[in-house]
């Protein structure tokens, strides 16, 4: 996923934090007219961007979770998918469907079919209504291991066995309707995921809005509250180079 330097964002709002406070010292002589720079409004930034700052750390380690226990549902499928095709073999499945397990197989696992493994199948640019051309030998099987595409792998490795009459293994974790709730649940997993993503995603669009993209984002405010300190106090004072040695940056993407 796309991230962004978390510790520059922290760094900028402590910062902030650090700016109000040298501010509150300067008691009365700190008058500016814009209502936007005035120190209660600073404070709410301040609180703003705190919370958003914690929402999305919050967001990360939920997202962080979530694809954890997503690689730990997806983990035994390619071991679990050579226990199913040697049970396939046990039962006498015809040739060509073990044929067709082997190709499921060979994505599941990440490999390549051999010649030997290899079926007739038609070519994938052919005209179903109106096949004019010749089928072709299958020697290799390209690696598709997306968690959407082992998701879509299963689903059809469970749906071939449905199809065989002889395939009713007495071991619990190999049965068909076993295999269909494991399914649902690394289903479920992916989205959680995907939903784990949209949601820090989410956070930090909110997170930089705060810091950095609309007129009263904090370091806009930060940078107008040194214009103000420098046209009240001039260049050289001390009270500019107070709050000018406070540094704030827009951090981008990276």
């Amino acid at each position: 996923m796309s991230t962004y330097i978390e510790s520059g964002h922290a760094k900028n709002t402590a910062n902030f934090d650090h700016l109000i406070a040298l501010l509150l010292t300067y008691g009365t002589n700190y008058t500016p007219s814009a209502a936007n720079l005035a120190i209660t409004n600073l404070q709410t930034v301040l609180t703003n961007a705190q919370g958003a700052l914690t929402t999305v750390k919050n967001e990360y380690n939920g997202w962080k979770n979530a694809t954890n226990g997503r690689e730990i549902a997806f983990e035994p499928l390619k071991g679990l998918s050579t226990r199913l095709l040697n049970t396939l073999v046990s039962v006498g499945a015809n040739e060509q469907t073990i044929k067709d397990y082997k190709t499921l197989n060979a994505k599941v696992q990440g490999s390549k079919l051999t010649k030997a493994d290899s079926g007739i199948v038609a070519d994938p640019s052919e005209d179903n209504a109106n096949k004019t051309t010749l089928p072709v030998k299958k020697t290799v099987s390209v690696s598709q291991q997306s968690f959407d595409n082992l998701i879509e792998h299963y689903d059809k490795i469970i749906k071939l066995l449905a199809s065989v009459p002889a395939y009713n293994p007495t071991e619990t974790a190999l049965k068909v309707t076993t295999l269909q709730t494991m399914l649902a649940n690394l289903k479920t997993v992916n989205t959680g995921a995907y939903t784990s993503y949209a949601k820090v995603s989410n956070a930090r669009i909110a997170r930089n809005k705060i810091l950095y993209e609309n007129p009263d984002a904090l370091i806009v405010l930060a940078k107008a509250v040194k214009a103000y300190i420098k046209g009240k106090f001039g260049a050289t004072s001390a009270e500019y180079g107070q709050v000018s040695s406070i540094k704030f940056v827009k951090v981008v993407k990276k």
